[in-house]
């Protein structure tokens, strides 16, 4: 479960469960109590014990900004990232991944036109070990995103709309666009005239998945070049 905090077209902090998001958020609400209450106090003594307290606080603080600064730039960019431009929809799409280490996956699907930008948090884990996502051209204007173990998804560019792909979708007249996947430790989109069609099901079998010609137990490069 994460919480998802729009910054425009800057990005998107991404908020997680987890104990270091807790830290932050108390951390800079204890430091803006104690200078609240510093500028109320009156009495001598008491801004006295304030004072200490600040000095006393203040060092501990500065020995977790660092780690501080390092989850939330962790949640805040992306560790990977890879964009395209859809062909004559007018709207890019966009695969993020987050180095996160509770139960989200770190995997976003992005959609993005001249009206705004969307988010889905996508379910497929480890990506740094399967991060092969597949991009289809829908003959209604939409496009198919499928990802490794049936994580599948329909996007509207124009709408900005990401829901889920039910199995039993109708896939063969679909057009096979590319597929984003590493190459050289980068996230880059590889176009379907470089490499065949290839989605990870992990040894899952799911017959009643869309599009089952382009799926394999694993997608190597070197296998699907022409």
């Amino acid at each position: 479960m994460s919480l998802q905090i729009s910054l425009g077209d800057a990005g998107a902090l991404i908020l997680e469960e987890h104990p270091a998001s807790i830290v932050i958020v108390s951390a800079a609400g204890i430091a803006a109590l104690l200078i609240l209450i510093l500028t109320r106090v009156q009495r001598t003594k008491a801004r006295l014990l304030l004072v200490a307290l600040v000095l006393i606080t203040v060092p501990i603080l500065a020995l977790c900004i660092p780690g501080s600064w390092y989850v939330v730039r962790s949640m805040l960019i992306p560790t990977k990232a890879a964009e395209i431009e859809l062909p004559d929809l007018e709207a890019t799409l966009g695969l993020e991944f987050y180095l996160h280490w509770s139960t989200d996956s770190g995997r976003y699907l992005v959609v993005r036109n001249s009206a705004g930008v969307v988010r889905q948090h996508l379910s497929a884990f480890d990506w740094t070990h399967w991060p092969r996502t597949s991009v289809y051209l829908t003959n209604d204007g939409r496009v198919a995103v499928l990802g490794p173990t049936y994580d599948d998804y329909i996007v509207d560019p124009k709408r900005r709309t990401i829901e889920t792909l039910w199995n039993g979708t109708p896939s063969d007249t679909w057009t096979y666009f590319g597929a984003f996947d590493f190459r050289n430790e980068k996230l880059v989109f590889i176009p379907a005239s470089e490499q065949r069609e290839c989605t990870a099901t992990r040894g899952v079998t799911d017959p009643s998945a869309a599009r089952p010609e382009g799926r394999g137990d694993r997608c190597d490069q070197e296998a699907l070049k022409y």
